[in-house]
């Protein structure tokens, strides 16, 4: 059930932020997040997981401005622990991971049952602040054809909204966009911008439902810049950046889960994709998500001022202004 005072403790705790901390673009540290329907880790934006109190400690220390949700800290601490550590350092809410059975790998049995999993970390994380949830769409199938899929992740939206109403918290559902990932089973199914926008429309989600950008996968999905200029800045609620590997690989032969860093090879026009986004009025968080394994065994510490430097780099040459 909607908590009726929704957000209100946090919006006031946020209003205690320095004003240098308002930025549109949130450099969002995620050493937290977990993909759809687990509780295990996930350890692919830079390899490393970490306890909500040394997250939010090093999130400080190296200068991001907010910081992803630790579900199972919110579940076992209270949304009013979530805020005072958030507060004690000065990071903003980024975004909390998708919990529903959503994709088609899923039975109906296993969707209904998760909903209420889902509606639980809709409620912890809504009144720790958090106002963005992101998941993702499988690229493919082996037991259903595109129209099928379609339908049924169609339904599944569409049972979801209502809980995405009544907390006031917009879902962000990315694309997968490698050719690699398509090849392995039967079935094509949605791996573009327009793909999913289309899903959401046909859903009638459009003002609760929008789009987890990840650079990657517009460039292998074979997007431009004419693509995200199309956009309303509504529609994208969450960015992640990173670059494709040097060597022998085009836009149709990069793998999903090996990367660089953003900027480190060029091969993504990072620079472009951020100028479009600033200039749509893009509002949210921006996460590192590498997938990279010399980054995985580097110290957590390391590793994320490697990540965060990267990331100021990327942000600057776009000619985006970062708080102080």
């Amino acid at each position: 059930m909607k908590n009726p005072n929704l957000g209100k403790a946090s919006d006031r705790a946020l209003k205690k932020l320095p004003a240098n901390f308002r930025s549109r673009w949130l450099r969002t540290l995620n050493v937290t997040d977990a993909p759809a329907h687990t509780d295990s880790p996930h350890c692919g934006s830079i390899g490393h997981v970490l306890p909500f109190q040394e997250s939010c400690r090093l999130a400080q220390k190296f200068g991001f401005d907010a910081i992803n949700a630790d579900r199972r800290f919110l579940r076992e601490h209270g949304p009013s622990q979530a805020i005072k550590l958030m507060t004690q350092h000065h990071l903003k809410p980024g975004a909390f991971a998708f919990s529903a059975a959503f994709n088609a790998c899923y039975s109906n049995s296993d969707f209904e049952q998760s909903l209420a999993l889902f509606e639980q970390d809709l409620s912890l994380c809504r009144d720790a602040g958090f106002t963005c949830c992101v998941g993702y769409v499988q690229p493919s199938s082996n037991t259903l054809d595109y129209y099928d899929h379609f339908a049924l992740l169609r339904r599944r939206l569409k049972r979801i909204k209502p809980l995405l109403e009544a907390y006031a918290v917009r879902l962000g559902l990315e694309f997968i966009g490698p050719t690699t990932m398509r090849r392995e089973r039967r079935f094509d199914f949605i791996h573009t911008l327009d793909g999913i926008r289309a899903l959401i429309a046909a859903a009638n989600s459009q003002h609760c439902v929008g789009i987890k950008l990840d650079a990657l996968h517009w460039y292998t999905s074979g997007a431009g810049l004419l693509d995200l200029e199309r956009l309303s800045s509504e529609e994208v609620v969450y960015v992640e950046v990173n670059d494709g590997l040097d060597g022998d690989y085009d836009r149709f032969t990069l793998p999903e889960f090996q990367r660089e860093l953003p900027g480190a090879t060029g091969m993504i026009d990072l620079t472009g994709m951020l100028k479009t986004l600033d200039a749509l009025g893009f509002d949210g968080p921006i996460v590192v998500e590498p997938w990279n394994e010399p980054l995985r065994k580097m110290s957590p510490p390391d590793a994320i001022e490697k990540v965060k430097i990267a990331l100021d780099r990327c942000l600057e040459k776009a000619n985006i202004v970062l708080p102080v």
